[in-house]
């Protein structure tokens, strides 16, 4: 019985990340203005990338947390909020008034979203300098994990 409760412990501790340690595909996703943006371009810096949709109710608050994070970290980390399921431009505009973010807007097209084995909203993945997924967090509410993640790659970086 101790061991079963154990293992459930574990099991809800690292609930909602995964670690990984493997290259990010170099998948192209399309700004606001219909330019490609490789991923290949993040190669420098820290780069955290959270998928959202439109009709994600957990997004709608997570997307505001890491745009605040953002701020923070200013110009030693990049943040895109990648949107997945509609290329609806003035909808993805509304969305970010309505919600209060101000990341700057990703579309992921169905390749993209295989290519980093995007199944639900809100997934973060967190890449790091030399574009290493460094983890991939399931769900809303993890600011203090990506915090934690991010002071190490911002110290790494340089």
């Amino acid at each position: 019985m101790k061991n079963i409760i154990l293992l459930l412990l574990t099991a809800i501790l690292f609930a909602g990340s995964t670690a990984l340690a493997k290259k990010a595909p170099n998948v192209a996703f399309e700004d606001l203005n219909g330019n490609k943006v490789y991923v290949s371009q993040f190669k420098g810096k820290p780069t955290v990338l959270v998928f959202w949709q439109v009709y994600c109710h957990s997004c709608k608050r997570e997307l505001p947390a890491v745009s605040r994070l953002a701020k923070e970290y200013g110009d030693s980390v990049r943040f895109y909020a990648v949107v997945i399921g509609t290329r609806d431009i003035l909808l993805i505009e509304e969305k970010k008034m309505e919600w209060g973010f101000d990341l700057p807007v990703l579309i992921a097209d169905y390749r993209a979203k295989s290519a980093f084995n995007i199944f639900g909203t809100p997934i973060t993945v967190i890449l790091d300098k030399d574009l290493n997924i460094v983890r991939k967090i399931i769900g809303s509410g993890k600011e203090t994990l990506i915090k934690k993640i991010l002071e190490k790659l911002v110290v790494y970086s340089f």
